[in-house]
C-alpha cells in the first residue's frame, strides 16, 4: 500500500512541476502580449540591424517612430527630446538613434543604402550643430545623452 502511495505522490509531484514550469511560460508570453505587435515588429527590426543589417528593414515613418521607442525603451529614453533643440533633420535625428543603438558606420551605412563615407559627413555635420568640440565624440556624447 505504501509504494502505490509513494508512486503517487512522485506522479502529483511531476506533474506539479509540469504546471509551474508552464505558469512560467505563459507568464513570459503574457508580459511580451503586453507590448503592441508594432513594438514587437520594432524589437525584430532592431535585432537585424545588429546581426544581419540590410537596406529596408524600416519601411515607413511609423516604423521608424516605434524603433525610437524601443530604443528609447533599451538605451535610455528621451532622445529626441534632447535633440529637439538642435534642428536636426528627419535623417539626422535617425542617424542619432541608430548611433544610440551602438550601430557602427557599416552599418548605418546599408541601413541607408549609402556609403560609410557618407555617414562619417553626416555625423561632422550633426557635431556641428550640436556645437561639440572636435576632439569630442559624437557616438559617445548620443550614447550619454
Amino acid at each position: 500500500m505504501d509504494t502505490s502511495k509513494d508512486s503517487w505522490n512522485a506522479c502529483l509531484q511531476y506533474r506539479n512541476k509540469q504546471l509551474t514550469k508552464q505558469l512560467k511560460d505563459y507568464q513570459k508570453v503574457s508580459a511580451l502580449t503586453k507590448c503592441s505587435s508594432s513594438l514587437i515588429v520594432a524589437m525584430g527590426q532592431l535585432l537585424c540591424l545588429h546581426q544581419k543589417p540590410s537596406y529596408g528593414i524600416i519601411k515607413d515613418e511609423a516604423e521608424w517612430r516605434d524603433l525610437f521607442i524601443v530604443i528609447d525603451l533599451f538605451y535610455g529614453g528621451g532622445l529626441s527630446e534632447e535633440l529637439m533643440s538642435f534642428g536636426l533633420s528627419v535623417q539626422e535625428l535617425r542617424l542619432c538613434y541608430l548611433i544610440r543603438a551602438r550601430l557602427d558606420n557599416k552599418t548605418i551605412a546599408l541601413l541607408f543604402n549609402i556609403v560609410p563615407r557618407s555617414v562619417l559627413k553626416a555625423k561632422q555635420r550633426i557635431k556641428n550643430k550640436l556645437a561639440l568640440s572636435a576632439t569630442d565624440s559624437l557616438d559617445m556624447h548620443i550614447q550619454q545623452c
